[in-house]
């Protein structure tokens, strides 16, 4: 087969169409954005909701994702240690549990963020004060704006500059349960409130759906390719709540946003969202019309690759799979490169695959590891060829 642009190989995949190789998706946190482009004299590592994809094109991606969800404001702003930086859903973020270096102690910190090697974990944001923690709050409450221009207007203009050759992903998560538990209301608050406080939970959720939905719609009419959404309730070996309380609480309200948005867009793709153990709702993602999985963490029911591939890779395209917790940062190049191996021999064959790590890849990745993995899915990814033949 000739060689299809990134915006056709992408399209072909996700509907299950014969490709030239396996798409990819790479997406990676500040930290380890930096140190790889040192290697292609790139000055713009921007993350998140100013996202530059010039790197990433670089190496190889078929796609671009630019974030305007909940994460993309806190994960990706610069916050320092001590301070508390609020967000425009009025939710407060800082360094958890972290009051500060010494400059003494930050000269050793820089130590071991070296070029070669695996670097300290860094500090990460997390949130510090959460807008709602009653009802009253919940009735005082004023919701942002989903035609909020400064969100807006890059989609607009990434579409202009890449949409010819490339696929536009807008990413809306975190959005239901965890944009509640994580930011909103709080994880020990909602975890109880979903038994002690249901209206408010509810309510919670409404709102959230509505946002969502409205901010959906705007960049659907800026002529994105694919809405992304999605929560994180999945742990290492389960679901966080139970398949039961994500199909009262999640699964109605994403139905109501996906059928709104196929309104806007008959032709949109869909992709929803989870880190960690998701399998046992992953015959309800599908039902629910997605176009393309979460991004397969191999955790409990989703480390069995090929029973996924066998029972799901007909319905629904599949995205990841790539161990980054122990593989991508502290294997060995062969050791990275036979994981590649493995994941595209299970998902690859017959097409409907992405090659992507299981989520970022963080500071604490070596850059020889993703170079191991970048050249690895290079020789195994391309159709006709081992182990594709």
């Amino acid at each position: 087969m000739k060689e299809l642009l990134p915006r056709e190989r992408f399209i072909r995949t996700l509907r299950h169409e014969p490709v030239d190789r396996v798409p990819v998706l790479y997406r990676m946190k500040h930290e380890s954005k930096e140190k790889l482009a040192l290697i292609y004299g790139i000055d713009d590592t921007s993350t998140g909701r100013s996202h530059n994809p010039e790197l990433e094109l670089r190496l190889g991606n078929d796609a671009i994702i630019y974030q305007v969800g909940i994460n993309a404001d806190f994960s990706h702003h610069h916050i320092e240690i001590g301070e508390t930086w609020h967000n425009h859903f009025g939710v407060g973020y800082g360094k958890s549990g972290l009051k500060g270096r010494t400059p003494e102690e930050q000269e050793i910190f820089a130590k071991t963020q070296e070029f070669w090697g695996a670097a300290k974990v860094v500090p990460e944001n997390f949130p510090s004060f959460h807008p709602i923690k009653s009802m009253e709050d919940f009735k005082n409450y004023t919701w942002p704006d989903p035609n909020d221009p400064k969100i807006l207007a890059p989609i607009k203009a990434l579409c202009d500059e890449y949409q010819d050759d490339y696929f536009i992903i807008v990413d809306l998560s975190s959005t239901l349960i965890e944009a509640a538990y994580a930011h909103i209301v709080g994880t020990q608050n909602f975890f109880l409130m979903m038994f002690d406080q249901p209206e408010l939970i509810e309510g919670v959720l409404d709102g959230l759906c509505e946002y969502y939905t409205e901010l959906g719609k705007n960049a659907i009419k800026m002529g994105v390719d694919m809405i992304r959404v999605g929560d994180d309730v999945g742990a290492q070996q389960g679901m966080m709540i139970s398949p039961k309380q994500w199909r009262e609480l999640a699964k109605p309200r994403f139905d109501y946003m996906f059928k709104e948005f196929r309104k806007a867009n008959s032709e949109l793709f869909i992709k929803l969202h989870s880190c960690g153990d998701y399998s046992p709702i992953l015959s309800d993602i599908i039902e629910l019309g997605a176009d393309l999985s979460g991004l397969l963490q191999p955790a409990g029911g989703l480390a069995n690759r090929q029973k996924i591939k066998s029972d799901h890779g007909e319905d629904i395209a599949l995205i990841g799979g790539f161990d980054v917790q122990r593989l991508l940062p502290r294997g060995q190049v062969d050791e990275v490169r036979h994981g590649v191996l493995e994941v595209m021999k299970s998902f690859a064959p017959g097409g409907g695959y992405i090659f992507s790590p299981s989520h970022y890849i963080l500071a604490d990745v070596p850059i020889q590891n993703i170079y191991a993995m970048i050249t690895a899915q290079q020789d195994y990814g391309t159709y006709g060829k081992y182990p594709l033949d």
